[in-house]
């Protein structure tokens, strides 16, 4: 049976900058926090990522031969922003070439996808009010410079994570473990940002769309006392950055990051789901996955989309605000023997590819699916964004999972295109899927 998508739903595929450009001056000067942060990782790419600066023609040909609508990008504030009032014209001039190759594809341009200029962060990071003053200044030369080429701009990709893997894990710079006293002054930072980010662009461009993209699992409790895990991760992850946005009026809608669910039950001694040898404060026990996985352990549960998208809680906060999904992807490893990642049940086998991906196929099937469901049931889904257009530079996991339509040799950084970018590309073009 053929699922229809409704007239001008965009089809869309996403990337950020410091997981494939490879900016040179970023390495070589140390320019954001994750430059220094992945000295600690292998393999990391040797800070060149997939090298979408010296492959950018090439990049943009795949972007338009999949029957794109729009591509979802991020800016390099690291590199654009060297110092108080301070922008690089060069990393200016490459962004401008970008927006002019890209034509007639729409750009979702999300303005921070979480590496921040270093000097900030020796500041304190979005601790110090200072942080969220600056991040203004660079939202305004972005407006200046970009804003008749960008329909829809994202202030921040997935606050809710930085905030979990930089002050509760401390897996991500800066670092910090269950420190909830600095986790509020950051949100309250990022929140402050949004709202200055709002208003710039908005007095500047004023039928511009401005959102965000928030992470958001599907929770569920796996007994009675599970439920109060279930209700803390809720509000805490899923939705308090986007009520505080919504109550302020700063918000004309809502991205969607969705990978995954989680189910806990109670207990006082869990474990931190992201680093399992540190004792969680709040959330409970993760259970293990009950479905498929991906090569990252993460199950593939796609009801647990339709349910994010049909939820209750978030239709009241939304209203009439639409939603895009604006990352949904699958993760393979070619070695797939890579200690202390899960792969025992993986929808990938290890006699498979990741060329002939007939699992991601599968994967972008399910998931679509579950959308049509829930537009069916009212959902106000106005885009699908496949996380991701190339495998790339997955930040605390290295350069080894690969989620992207297009296959990039990580030592020639030739381009080849998997099973599901010829997929995808039908779907795009038809809008439609079987």
């Amino acid at each position: 049976m053929s699922h229809k998508f409704p007239a001008g739903f965009i089809w869309g595929a996403a990337t950020a900058a410091y997981q494939i450009e490879g900016h040179p001056d970023e390495i070589k000067h140390k320019l954001s926090d994750w430059s220094r942060w992945t000295k600690v990782l292998k393999p990391t790419g040797k800070g060149q990522a997939v090298k979408h600066i010296e492959h950018l023609d090439e990049d943009i040909a795949l972007i338009k031969n999949l029957n794109l609508g729009a591509y979802r990008f991020s800016f390099n504030w690291a590199t654009l922003h060297r110092a108080p009032g301070v922008f690089d014209r060069e990393t200016i001039n490459f962004y401008k070439t970008l927006l002019a190759k890209l034509k007639p594809v729409k750009a979702f341009a999300t303005i921070l996808h979480f590496t921040m200029p270093e000097w900030l962060m020796k500041r304190g990071g979005w601790e110090n009010p200072d942080t969220a003053r600056e991040y203004a200044s660079y939202v305004e030369m972005l407006v200046d410079e970009f804003g008749d080429l960008v329909s829809h701009w994202l202030t921040h990709n997935e606050p809710n994570i930085y905030l979990w893997f930089g002050y509760e894990s401390g897996i991500w710079p800066p670092g910090y473990k269950n420190s909830w006293d600095r986790y509020l002054r950051a949100f309250q930072g990022l929140l402050t940002s949004h709202k200055l980010a709002y208003a710039i662009i908005k007095s500047k461009h004023p039928h511009a769309q401005v959102g965000f993209a928030q992470n958001l699992y599907h929770f569920e409790a796996d007994d009675e006392l599970g439920v109060i895990a279930k209700y803390l991760r809720s509000q805490i992850h899923n939705y308090a950055f986007i009520e505080a946005c919504a109550e302020m009026n700063a918000l004309d809608f809502l991205g969607i990051n969705y990978y995954t669910r989680f189910k806990y039950k109670f207990n006082p001694a869990a474990y931190d789901s992201a680093d399992t040898k540190m004792k969680s404060n709040v959330w409970g026990e993760l259970m293990p996955p009950e479905h498929e996985t991906n090569d990252l352990g993460w199950e593939i549960y796609p009801e647990g989309l339709y349910r994010v998208l049909t939820d209750l809680k978030l239709k009241y906060i939304l209203g009439e605000r639409p939603i895009y999904i604006t990352e949904n992807g699958y993760s393979c490893l070619e070695n797939k023997q890579h200690a202390g990642i899960k792969a025992e049940r993986s929808m990938s086998r290890e006699s498979e590819s990741d060329i002939n991906d007939g699992y991601r196929v599968k994967f972008i099937r399910e998931h679509l699916r579950a959308c049509h469901r829930a537009i069916e049931d009212g959902a106000n889904l106005r885009g699908y964004f496949y996380w991701s257009l190339l495998d790339n530079f997955e930040w605390a996991l290295g350069m080894e999972p690969r989620f992207g339509l297009v296959h990039v040799d990580q030592e020639s950084y030739q381009r080849q295109p998997k099973a599901s970018y010829d997929y995808y590309a039908g779907v795009a073009k038809t809008g439609s899927f079987i």
